[in-house]
């Protein structure tokens, strides 16, 4: 047992504090990797909006809203996408996760993946439609089903790496 007034404990506790959001960051970077499929624009899997859903769900005081504005600004910058464009989506599906976090909580993992799947809908719509109003023209919406597909896919192998760094988060050391 480290003791609680040594340097070490409070840089444990800083560390497992930060988890979630440098998680997050990693995976902002690592979702500018594109795919390129045949046919179709490129698209990314929105691992952002992943971590986002489950941090804000079971530990939302470790990911709070300015960190999540804040990724998402990161990830406008990364992709040249317009500046607010991923913050303001992001911090939407935030809202929508805190305001449901009741209903969700300790539910089964099924019911947890529809209210994602539903959370990814609206996320895809409201980015289509901003870019479609920022663009001045309807942009083509296959990219965006192509995305949520994929996302919704990678949510159970996310959804089960964060379980386990969440159990080891709550660990005492």
């Amino acid at each position: 047992m480290i003791d609680r007034n040594s340097s070490w404990y409070w840089l444990d506790y800083v560390a497992r504090y930060a988890a979630p959001l440098l998680i997050t960051i990693g995976l902002v970077l690592v979702s500018q990797v594109p795919l390129r499929l045949p046919g179709i624009a490129p698209v990314t899997i929105g691992f952002s909006l992943i971590a986002v859903f489950y941090w804000a769900l079971h530990q939302h005081d470790m990911l709070p809203a300015v960190a999540v504005f804040f990724i998402g600004l990161l990830q406008d910058m990364l992709v040249g996408t317009p500046i607010g464009l991923s913050a303001f989506s992001l911090l939407f599906a935030y809202g929508i996760v805190i305001s449901q976090r009741r209903f969700f909580y300790r539910k089964s993992f099924l019911v947890v993946w529809l209210g994602f799947s539903i959370t990814a809908i609206l996320f895809g719509v409201l980015r289509w439609g901003l870019v479609s109003f920022i663009e001045g023209r309807v942009v083509l919406l296959g990219p965006t089903i192509i995305e949520f597909f994929l996302t919704v896919t990678f949510y159970p192998i996310f959804g089960y790496i964060f379980v386990l760094v969440h159990r080891s988060l709550l660990r005492e050391a």
